[in-house]
């Protein structure tokens, strides 16, 4: 009986084995594709040690005809999205946060911005978390000006003369975050902070776990997360089959390099596993 669980424990590690997501960039081919696309995973920063990375899979982008982005560039922002950010009448973050985090949030905001918390009162909190935790996340902010990671490769495509298109809609993207009432937003905007307080620093390890390509230990951290699981179905499950299908969908009709958040790619609910189960042949690639 031992040697028969030890030779269970071997097959059952062999198959963990081949089965892990080690690579950012993935080669998309099969299911009556003419020619291969491809899929990468991102981080939403401007950090010069991520940027660098990114500059590896430019070669594989060049292959193809179309650049595919979770939002297309020129819907990100503008005064219409801005108006669907905001609460609304009678809404306000000074009422919602408690005095002591609401002077924290407002440095950060301020040290990040350039402007007080204040002139966003009326903004959803979930937006704010995304500037409180980038503002505290240990990457490394630009010096030189350039663009978010999923930007600064659409910039690149534009200038090949690639077609630059978003994978979802400005709708669906502010959809998914408000799946939780601004106050719950809210509470968890004050836990975002509380973290920042106790030192709390993921950004260093995520950043580590992307240069080495690692997204099975991305995903991991991610897991442990603590994110109400409404949001996090609606910010990453559902999302996830929205981007497959439609990334499947655009390599039928042009070679596509789709660039989408590095956590969606891995994991038995991932992107790259639901192209698989649509029939695609998925594969990694080693970038030099």
């Amino acid at each position: 009986m031992r040697k028969i669980l030890s030779l269970l424990l071997f097959i059952i590690s062999a198959l963990f084995a081949q089965a892990q997501y080690n690579a950012l960039l993935w080669k998309i081919t099969g299911n009556g594709l003419k020619k291969p696309s491809y899929l990468y995973g991102t981080m939403h920063t401007s950090d010069a040690r991520i940027l660098r990375q990114g500059d590896k899979a430019l070669p594989y982008l060049e292959q193809t005809k179309q650049y595919a982005m979770e939002l297309d560039p020129k819907e990100s922002f503008n005064i219409a999205m801005l108006e669907k950010v905001m609460m609304g009448k009678g809404y306000s973050l000074k009422k919602m946060i408690p005095e002591r985090e609401y002077k924290l949030i407002d440095s950060l905001v301020e040290n990040s911005t350039g402007v007080s918390l204040a002139l966003f009162d009326n903004i959803s909190p979930v937006f704010i978390s995304a500037i409180v935790e980038a503002d505290g996340s240990g990457l490394q902010k630009s010096t030189t000006g350039e663009s978010f990671l999923d930007t600064y490769l659409s910039e690149k495509a534009a200038k090949k003369k690639k077609t630059v298109v978003g994978i979802e809609t400005v709708d669906e993207q502010i959809g998914a975050l408000n799946v939780l009432s601004y106050q719950e937003q809210a509470d968890l905007l004050v836990d975002a902070v509380h973290d920042l307080e106790k030192g709390a620093d993921t950004g260093g390890d995520m950043v580590k776990y992307y240069l080495e390509q690692n997204l099975d230990s991305i995903a991991e951290m991610d897991a442990t997360a603590d994110m109400p699981p409404k949001l996090y179905r609606a910010l990453v499950i559902d999302r996830n089959k929205r981007m497959a299908e439609r990334i499947g969908d655009m390599a039928q009709k042009q070679s596509t390099f789709a660039a989408v958040g590095a956590l969606h790619l891995p994991g038995n609910e991932g992107v790259i596993s639901l192209l698989r189960e649509k029939g695609y042949t998925v594969e990694a690639v080693k970038m030099d």
